[in-house]
């Protein structure tokens, strides 16, 4: 139907419904709230702590690696990118305790059940706690694994890497987060 052919009461109310709408939004606008700046934590922010349950039932929590660097890394069973990044995560983890740092995987979107294969098929070496209600992955504003956290000793988050982890991001990480190597 053209615009020419429409009634004029219909072209009037169309009118005066947009600019109605276009008015209240703006002088709304000018007396919404504040809005509060993002809260996900990053680089030079605190990081979120959380109290989780490891695969064998003990309680493992972000204070239990306060004192030392922390590479914090989120991943799935089921993620291709997280499988072809962890042969570098068990590495840095075989390698955590002579230089001086921890490694945690924390497992999301994912069951106890594949988390527990996964595992022993990948023979992991680190630490695995499970985020099966997904507060972790909210509190660090994950949208998909794979990521990686890089955090100091005094529990303050010096890089990350969202996506898959590479050798030079892991040093690079590695070395903000205060590890010497």
């Amino acid at each position: 139907m053209k615009v020419s052919s429409m009634p004029g009461g219909f072209i009037a109310a169309l009118v005066y419904l947009v600019s109605t709408v276009l008015c209240t939004s703006s002088s709304s606008a000018q007396h919404a709230h504040e809005i509060k700046p993002n809260t996900a934590p990053g680089v030079g922010a605190p990081a979120a702590a959380f109290d989780l349950k490891s695969l064998d039932g003990k309680p493992l929590g972000l204070s239990s690696f306060r004192g030392k660097p922390l590479v914090l890394n989120f991943f799935a069973s089921w993620c291709d990118p997280c499988r072809d990044e962890m042969p570098l995560i068990n590495e840095l983890a075989s390698k955590a305790a002579k230089d001086g740092y921890s490694v945690l995987g924390i497992a999301v979107d994912d069951t106890r059940a594949a988390v527990t294969e996964f595992v022993r098929e990948a023979k992991l070496v680190l630490p695995i706690a499970l985020d099966l209600n997904s507060t972790v992955k909210r509190a660090y504003r994950i949208f998909g694994p794979p990521a990686t956290f890089f955090i100091d000793g005094q529990g303050v988050i010096r890089d990350l890497a969202l996506g898959p982890l590479t050798a030079e991001k892991a040093r690079e990480g590695l070395k903000k987060a205060g590890v010497v190597r």
